[in-house]
């Protein structure tokens, strides 16, 4: 094992995870308190960058140093050897990669939350930057980053509902078009939408059941308070501010809290309302069950052009999908299973891993292809995690691929 000790490692190719054991330079020269340290962030890589050109690094197993080596190498016959010797563990490896990054951003946005009901300030420049890593993260593997919108069993955590939505703005956003710089910018709205919550009296928010109209006009102030909370922040966007306080707004002024109309709400504010009502709609209330995600474009649709902007709502749709990558399907003989490859045409007959039988107990599981004529079987309902008691995080760390 020789070979994984002390391997010369150009800074660009350097990654969160890896453990630094030399540099090209003394130690002495360099900011670097500890000799020998493992790379925690981006931030560490950019720090790295900015006082060496290249470093040593001792990798932990076989496996770890063959990925490096995929990632580094611009053979394409070595990288799909390497491929292949890897097999399902990149897989696994970029689920962990991703599930650290909704663990990061979960982390930060609630002791931001926490600081606010004490009344004290709160650093969106350490929001902001694990924004920028997110978006980082979603331009290398996007699919690694959206199945974790999958995984949060209800929108009513504010943290866990913040980060879906600013995910899925992320790689909608990515579809539409938008460059680094706008990902980052509405990734940081998305994601901060709905902080206003925090001032609302926590009886409301945990409340099981409907709010009746005086509770429900209480709990509509958020967005009042998510203004007077960002106006203060000099180094937020206008974008930012505008999408906390006017996220509940409808183009045909039904919504609050100005009751703005048409073009009076802003294109980034229009992109944030879709996803948030997507979330929601598709998450578990503590006064109703998740929508399939079918019921709840059809919902939506309903209002395409009345609230949602309805060209954004028809290429969110074909951007989504009704059969998200990870949804939980259920067929129509009854069985059950995950959708674990879209492909790029026939995207309404994907391949699914059957888990549940047509009586909804636990079978052998298997792929199946629904583009298989021969098996006439057919989606009925698509769900988010966790129905029919299936939660995909368990299957992830099991080692399902899904691609």
């Amino acid at each position: 094992m020789k070979h994984l000790k002390n391997v010369k490692v150009w800074c660009e190719d350097l990654r969160p995870g890896m453990y630094v054991s030399g540099l090209d330079r003394e130690w002495e020269a360099t900011t670097f308190l500890i000799q020998g340290f493992r790379i925690e962030s981006d931030y560490d890589v950019r720090e790295i960058s900015r006082q060496c050109k290249f470093v040593y690094v001792d990798f932990k197993s076989d496996e770890e140093f063959k990925l490096f080596k995929l990632h580094s190498t611009k053979s394409k016959t070595y990288a799909n050897q390497l491929k292949a010797d890897l097999g399902v563990s990149l897989t696994k490896r970029e689920t962990k990669v991703a599930l650290n990054r909704r663990q990061r951003t979960n982390s930060l946005l609630k002791s931001a939350f926490e600081q606010i009901m004490l009344g004290q300030d709160f650093d969106v420049k350490t929001i902001h930057e694990a924004v920028k890593e997110n978006v980082q993260a979603v331009l290398k593997n996007e699919n690694a980053m959206l199945i974790l919108t999958s995984l949060a069993q209800s929108s009513e955590d504010s943290a866990e509902h913040c980060f879906a939505t600013s995910i899925l703005t992320i790689c909608f956003c990515k579809f539409l078009g938008f460059s680094e710089l706008e990902l980052e910018d509405i990734g940081l709205a998305s994601l901060l939408h709905d902080i206003g919550h925090v001032k609302v009296e926590p009886r409301l928010i945990n409340k099981k059941g409907k709010l009746n109209s005086i509770e429900r006009e209480k709990a509509e102030e958020h967005p009042k308070f998510g203004l007077d909370i960002l106006s203060g922040k000099s180094n937020l966007t206008r974008s930012c501010i505008d999408v906390a306080y006017s996220h509940h707004e409808r183009l045909d002024g039904s919504g609050y809290p100005r009751g703005l109309t048409g073009e009076s709400i802003t294109y980034n504010t229009r992109i944030v309302t879709i996803v948030d009502v997507y979330d929601t709609l598709t998450k578990i209330q503590r006064y109703r069950k998740s929508s399939p995600v079918a019921h709840a474009f059809k919902e939506m649709l309903n209002f395409k052009n009345s609230q949602f902007d309805g060209e954004l709502l028809m290429k969110f749709i074909k951007w989504r999908g009704i059969y998200p990558l990870g949804a939980i399907v259920e067929l129509n003989n009854g069985s059950v299973g995950i959708v674990i490859t879209r492909p790029k045409t026939l995207s309404h007959l994907p391949k699914v891993l059957l888990v549940l039988n047509e009586y909804k107990q636990k079978t052998s599981e298997k792929i199946i292809d629904l583009s298989d004529s021969s098996l006439s079987l057919k989606i009925a309902n698509a769900f988010e995690d966790s129905a029919f008691g299936i939660h995909l995080s368990e299957y992830l760390e099991k080692g399902l691929v899904i691609r």
